[in-house]
């Protein structure tokens, strides 16, 4: 990054705060996803062979939520707005308030696309029923459709952030 005037600014604080996070919530993310599987297609926990396969799965590779990841970040500084520090009376740093705050709309976020069924799917295809001969990249334009459906917005990398309309009926 090159030379900040503002070097306070409440999205560098935040954007920092996201990259430190990310491993970590992208494993909540992965968890998440498995929790609604089971809400959504199993919701006694019945054990059969798929189900036994979604809860005992453990995340190793991260890499293929990076993308969704950028993209949720992108759209919490996009939805708190200014980029004014407040002033915080509790005795915390903006740091840790933002670590607190992405952490807690990160979680939200995951709740919420959990009980999306094409979310649900795409996301246990890049993890549970990864195949090397599965192209990721339709997993993952489903998970994006998903999350710009959910929020009204889509996420363009030289346009900024704009409003989505749906094309699904």
């Amino acid at each position: 990054m090159g030379d900040r005037l503002f070097l306070l600014d409440k999205n560098y604080l935040l954007k920092q705060v996201q990259k430190e996070l990310r491993l970590e919530l992208q494993a909540l993310l992965i968890n998440q996803i498995k929790e609604g599987y089971f809400q959504l297609f199993n919701p006694l926990r019945l054990p059969d062979e798929r189900s036994e396969l979604v809860d005992q799965f453990q995340p190793v590779h991260l890499s293929y939520f990076d993308d969704l990841y950028e993209i949720l970040s992108g759209i919490y500084r996009y939805q708190i707005g200014d980029n004014q520090l407040e002033l915080l009376f509790d005795g915390r740093s903006h740091y840790d308030k933002y670590l607190s705050d992405w952490k807690d709309a990160f979680m939200a976020y995951a709740m919420e696309l959990s009980t999306k069924k094409n979310f649900i799917l795409a996301g246990l295809e890049l993890t549970v029923f990864y195949s090397p001969e599965n192209k990721i990249e339709l997993a993952k334009n489903r998970m994006r459709v998903a999350i710009f459906d959910h929020f009204g917005l889509k996420v363009y990398k030289y346009k900024g952030i704009q409003k989505f309309n749906s094309k699904t009926a």
